[in-house]
């Protein structure tokens, strides 16, 4: 699957089967098939189906590990928001492109509101923070209007998006 995070897309209404497979991988995401099937106490065939179900229908984008940054030396995180010009639809899109190239930014989202994107980023020190900054400023020179960073020092809940895939089970 090519695609990962969130995607606009038609709702697909999932049944409990649907969920109790889904419940079976936030458990263990690299169960196998047998594995799925042994838990869950449904086929092989009929759990093959519907994954690939799943996955047509946008419900499951990916499989990859959640890395913990601290770990591998990212002990910092921060949010940025960014107010820019919006002066083409493409110039945007080629900022966004160009955001996409610095590898400490780990998530970018269009938001509604005051500023118009929003930047998660992992970063060892102050001193790589401000080089991101710098870099971020000059993609397209005077097309940041305003921009805010915001310090993570603790995350009480992340991506729980289990919990609103399995509470009806």
């Amino acid at each position: 699957m090519e695609s990962k995070g969130i995607k606009y897309v038609k709702t697909y209404n999932l049944d409990n089967k649907d969920k109790q497979i889904i419940k079976t991988l936030f458990q263990n995401g690299r169960y196998t098939i047998a594995e799925i099937a042994k838990k869950t106490g449904f086929r092989r065939d009929s759990i093959m189906y519907r994954l690939k179900k799943l996955q047509e229908s946008y419900v499951i984008t990916g499989f990859q590990p959640i890395i913990n940054g601290p770990a591998i030396g990212y002990s910092n995180a921060a949010t940025i928001l960014l107010k820019i010009k919006l002066t083409t639809i493409e110039e945007k899109n080629l900022f966004i492109k160009k955001l996409t190239n610095i590898s400490p930014i780990v998530h970018i989202a269009t938001t509604i509101g005051k500023y118009d994107l929003q930047l998660a980023i992992l970063y060892k020190n102050t001193e790589q923070l401000y080089k991101i900054i710098e870099e971020i400023k000059i993609l397209i020179p005077n097309f940041i209007i305003e921009y805010e960073i915001l310090q993570i020092v603790e995350e009480p809940k992340f991506e729980d998006v289990e919990s609103l895939v399995l509470n009806d089970i």
